[in-house]
């Protein structure tokens, strides 16, 4: 049974310091360009979901990992200020924070380089040791940390375990531990594709045949950006439901997946349909792509009409 202090959703995953650029065009390779902005910001795709979390008004505890450092601390304090719990946040002395460097178009596409830092070196027993007390309905997690820890958050009993395939890893039978456990995946359009060991899709039916040749047993989300999302609610041999995204002026769409696995998660713990969820994730993600930064500041989030 659940007690009043117990989260509703439990985030396993990164936290990163973000420098992001704002330049007119993604460079190509060798070429250097000069940069019309720049935005120092918390990030990483866990901190990112659980931020997002807080911000909706779900209660949620995050399990991580930074270097001591200021960067790291300062990261700390600002997800503690949301409203995010923190006691599951590890402190590394001999890793720095992780960090990424972000550059976003002027058409809102990005490319980022992250460097792990104290992410790649969470370990199975922290995760054992921060969630033993703990009992989620949901656990979130990604792959921007080692994948033994992630197989450890997989392991919290009870709970509706959440797969966000990103970074997509080389495939080994770590991650297909991972992928057995896994009630909900959601993979965009690239990942499924390294996910079925196929060609990347580009028209809806591409997707949807790759998705159909995905060896999954749970349900399946598969996001499109702009063109929101496939759902496949009875898992990849049921039947299938496009649920299409708002249309937005996107400035900036870091950050924009990790929005979408944390409405999405909202929206499970209030009792929704995984359609349902996905049209609020959907609608969420749209809107942080008008917003600078990969995580949104609650200030952000004021008035704003959502149907999470």
């Amino acid at each position: 049974m659940k007690a009043d202090h117990d989260p509703e959703v439990l985030v396993v995953g990164s936290i990163n310091a973000d420098t992001s650029y704002l330049v007119a065009e993604l460079p190509k390779p060798g070429e250097t360009v000069l940069s019309t902005g720049r935005l120092d910001a918390p990030g990483g795709k866990g901190a990112n979901q659980a931020a997002a979390l807080a911000a909706l008004g779900v209660r949620v505890e995050f399990v991580a990992a930074i270097g001591d450092d200021d960067s790291g601390r300062a990261l700390v304090e600002g997800l503690s200020r949301r409203g995010v719990g923190v006691k599951g946040i590890a402190t590394l002395t001999s890793h720095p924070t992780g960090s990424a460097v972000i550059l976003v178009s002027e058409s809102g596409e990005n490319s980022i380089v992250v460097h792990q830092g104290a992410n790649g070196a969470m370990s199975p027993k922290h995760v054992k040791n921060a969630t033993a007390l703990l009992s989620p309905s949901i656990v979130l997690t990604q792959l921007e940390i080692p994948l033994a820890a992630v197989a450890q958050a997989s392991k919290v009993s009870g709970a509706l375990l959440i797969v966000n395939p990103a970074p997509m890893p080389v495939r080994d039978s770590e991650l297909d531990q991972i992928l057995r456990a896994a009630d909900i995946l959601v993979p965009n359009r690239t990942e499924l594709a390294s996910l079925a060991g196929m060609a990347t899709p580009v028209s809806l039916d591409e997707v949807i045949k790759c998705a159909r040749g995905l060896d999954f047993a749970g349900q399946l989300i598969v996001t499109l950006g702009a063109e929101g999302a496939v759902v496949f609610p009875a898992g990849v041999t049921g039947d299938h439901e496009i649920v299409p995204a708002p249309q937005v002026k996107a400035t900036d769409t870091s950050g924009a997946g990790d929005a979408f696995c944390a409405a999405l998660a909202a929206a499970l713990s209030q009792g929704k349909t995984l359609v349902q969820a996905t049209t609020s994730a959907c609608e969420f993600a749209s809107w942080t792509t008008t917003q600078p930064g990969a995580q949104v500041p609650d200030s952000r989030l004021k008035g704003l009409s959502l149907s999470v």
